[in-house]
């Protein structure tokens, strides 16, 4: 791992926070939104201090939510050095890509029994605000997520959900960082319809190669931008 690099949050950055969650909530949203919108790049460290005083809370919450994302594989707690945004070399970015593409691929899989015309219709309705969040990146990989996430959640397994899901987390700065460089999404719509297709399909080793090979589609792009 490289050293961390120093960090100022932008006091005048907006993001609003949501009074109605608790302080603990608004922390861990704050400082999710700054790595996924580039603000917080990995390696960069989190200054606590300025992250409490740009939303008026203590900075033990703050300690808190930075304790649970290193639970999810989003940032790296030092000792007396504070934490820094999770930093991978381009071989530990292919392996989660690889492991992601595998346990997603399964959860579709285990998921066909459970895919009624109510799960297929919020299927669809994940893959419209994808689709119409196209022109806002950070809005978009959100979306991506949500609907790769609810797929895999419909396996009725919790393990392998949470596990895709803290994946999912520690690759977004790299994935950020491709779509925002190449200003490269999927194909709108194409992509994600052809998962909802084979899903309808019902052919379990259909569904899981089209999952797997979904999630290896950009491996290479991205971490041909760690090169550099």
């Amino acid at each position: 791992m490289s050293p961390a690099k120093p960090m100022s949050v932008d006091v005048s950055a907006n993001w609003a926070s949501e009074r109605t969650l608790s302080p603990l909530e608004q922390a861990y949203n704050f400082i999710l939104e700054s790595i996924l919108s580039g603000e917080l790049a990995p390696g960069m460290r989190i200054p606590t201090e300025a992250v409490a005083e740009r939303l008026g809370i203590s900075r033990m919450p703050v300690r808190d939510a930075l304790r649970r994302l290193e639970g999810d594989g989003a940032i790296t707690i030092y000792a007396n050095r504070g934490a820094t945004v999770a930093e991978y070399s381009k071989d530990e970015v292919i392996q989660l890509v690889e492991m992601r593409a595998v346990l997603e691929g399964l959860g579709a899989r285990l998921a066909i029994p459970n895919v009624t015309q109510r799960e297929l219709e919020e299927i669809r309705h994940l893959q419209s605000r994808m689709d119409r969040s196209a022109d806002d990146l950070g809005q978009w990989i959100v979306h991506h997520d949500a609907f790769h996430n609810y797929i895999t959640s419909l396996s009725g397994r919790p393990l392998l959900t949470r596990q895709t899901k803290k994946m999912r987390l520690m690759l977004r700065p790299y994935f950020r960082e491709h779509h925002a460089a190449n200003h490269e999404l999927e194909i709108p719509g194409f992509e994600h319809q052809r998962i909802i297709d084979v899903l309808i399909g019902g052919q379990p080793d259909e569904v899981e190669q089209e999952v797997r090979n979904h999630g290896m589609a950009n491996v290479g792009k991205v971490t041909k931008l760690m090169d550099r």
